[in-house]
């Protein structure tokens, strides 16, 4: 499941955004830029110290600098999930990984739009995330640029040597472009949230993007072109589909479980408040709404006619009923189940 990583840039100056924004996004992009690698800069690191320590969420910096050293001292303070920097920026590579690994932080490697693919081969390796830029590093709000092609060529080289790097974009995303950028880790999107009053209805139309540019057609068609051309065996056939429909089973329940974190965004008094406690709410109020433990929730919070696989019929139409169950881990963590009261309709291979 891709990740959106909430990017506050352009709202740097407002506490109550950012955290708004944190309490929205699946993690969050903070940009630091020194006015010399970038035509502008950010704010100081140290001016950004009580928001930074505020937030709730895991966040990665990408650091927009010259002098790496001095700004990868100053955010690992603040123990972030990963520290990037731009292949532009510096002719050290290796020796700037191993002093952000010596911190005990996950090193990435950013590079901007016109960077060949090919340069960041020799290190991918020894990283753990590579960050696309699909806009010129340094301002938000940029038109987005198509650089799927760069994206293809990690994936293949990620699948080709068995590494594990996460692969990130950042810039230009809105619920158009993100349809672009689909396989990939992370997305990062920041004036197409920031820009609107509504960062939880952006933030949607963002998820419900990337799971509209799924179909189980995509599994099935390879598959199927090949079975017209006899390149394949009848009995192969009937494993891949078999495969490929718990592979899209297990992608629509993900979708089942946003659709059940986005009610719990919009009404927390919902969660369980205790690890003893449970909550569950159905396919049906999650498709068609209807009141919860005095809770009026809106339609909408998944696909009307989103599919079990299993069964090619729609979840709502299940008849014995499928829910999504809520449970509390510790005091900030829940943990999201699809539960079948039929095992059949589940997910299986």
């Amino acid at each position: 499941m891709v990740k959106i990583a909430g990017s506050f840039l352009k709202i740097q100056d407002d506490k109550d955004k950012i955290k708004k924004l944190d309490e929205v996004c699946d993690l969050i992009h903070f940009d630091v830029m020194d006015g010399q690698f970038t035509e502008r800069a950010s704010r100081p690191i140290d001016k950004m110290s009580d928001v930074i320590k505020g937030l709730r969420n895991n966040f990665d910096v990408h650091l927009m600098v010259l002098d790496l050293k001095k700004y990868i001292d100053e955010v690992s303070l603040f123990n972030p999930s990963c520290i990037t920097f731009h292949l532009e920026s510096t002719c050290d590579i290796t020796n700037i990984v191993s002093y952000i690994h010596s911190k005990g932080i996950k090193a990435g490697i950013a590079i901007n739009p016109e960077t060949e693919v090919s340069k960041i081969y020799p290190y991918l390796e020894s990283i753990d995330l590579v960050l696309v830029m699909s806009v010129k590093a340094g301002a938000g709000g940029q038109k987005f640029i198509n650089i799927t092609n760069k994206i293809d060529n990690l994936i293949n080289y990620r699948k080709d040597n068995n590494l594990d790097y996460m692969i990130e974009v950042d810039g230009g995303i809105n619920d158009d472009t993100i349809k672009f950028v689909k396989n990939v880790d992370i997305v990062v999107a920041g004036s197409f949230i920031t820009d609107s009053n509504d960062y939880k209805g952006q933030f949607y139309k963002l998820k419900k993007a990337l799971r509209n540019g799924f179909t189980l057609a995509e599994l099935l068609g390879v598959i199927v072109v090949l079975s017209i051309l006899g390149l394949i065996v009848i009995t192969s056939i009937d494993k891949n589909i078999k495969e490929s429909r718990y592979n899209s089973c297990t992608v629509q329940e993900n979708s089942l479980i946003e659709g059940a974190k986005m009610v719990m965004i919009d009404h927390p008094e919902l969660l369980p408040t205790s690890l003893h406690n449970s909550f569950k709410i159905s396919v049906k109020e999650l498709q068609d709404g209807g009141t919860i433990n005095g809770e009026i929730i809106e339609p909408g919070y998944i696909d009307d006619d989103l599919i079990n696989p299993m069964t090619d019929k729609p979840y709502v139409d299940s008849f014995s009923g499928v829910f999504v169950e809520v449970k509390m881990v510790n005091e900030n963590n829940f943990e999201y189940n699809v539960i079948y009261e039929n095992m059949d309709e589940a997910c299986h291979r």
